[in-house]
């Protein structure tokens, strides 16, 4: 199992993009967050969603190769359900179905933590601590806003128990978190 030191160099060595980078860090910290509430090893989750993106930047130009490229690359470094759950979190592509927690807690959190930022971008000062749940929950709503974020993989949220609003509290909690790092 690779070592937090470790999976945030390769980030930084993989990953050029500082948008990029600092949604890979949000989406680490929902699924820490969401490792303590299933009792999953949340440093397991945590390193799933700090490097499910690690190949985008090589793979955005053939998205049938991307979170299976990723699960290459960290083959040797993560254990086989949590590169599963990377590979699943592009289903649509990889073919690889979204059947445990772990995975079907990826899709809801890559999602849910875009929305959550270009909410935050909105506020007035652009910051989390701006951002409520109420915001947020209005945001599901409007499709208008934030188009290219998928409602239908916020709500994976409901496959592993959670309601929406349960689970925006949730991720704006571990956002806020790790505000700092998010420039946010």
């Amino acid at each position: 199992m690779i070592n937090e030191d470790r999976a945030l160099d390769m980030v930084r060595e993989e990953v050029d993009t500082k948008n990029l980078r600092k949604h890979m860090y949000a989406v680490s910290a929902i699924m820490e967050r969401l490792a303590r509430e299933f009792d999953g090893n949340k440093k397991e989750w945590k390193a799933v969603g700090l490097l499910h993106d690690i190949d985008y930047e090589k793979t955005k130009n053939e998205p049938e190769k991307h979170g299976v490229k990723s699960a290459e690359m960290l083959e040797d470094c993560l254990p086989d359900g949590c590169l599963e759950a990377i590979e699943a979190h592009n289903s649509m592509y990889s073919g690889t179905e979204p059947e445990s927690k772990m995975s079907k807690a990826l899709i809801a959190s890559d999602a849910i933590s875009g929305l959550i930022v270009a909410t935050a971008l909105v506020m007035p000062n652009s910051t989390l601590e701006e951002v409520r749940k109420e915001s947020i929950m209005k945001k599901i709503d409007d499709s208008s806003f934030a188009k290219n974020i998928d409602r239908d993989r916020i709500r994976y949220c409901e496959k592993l128990g959670l309601n929406l609003e349960e689970f925006v509290e949730l991720s704006l909690e571990a956002m806020e978190n790790v505000h700092e790092k998010l420039g946010l």
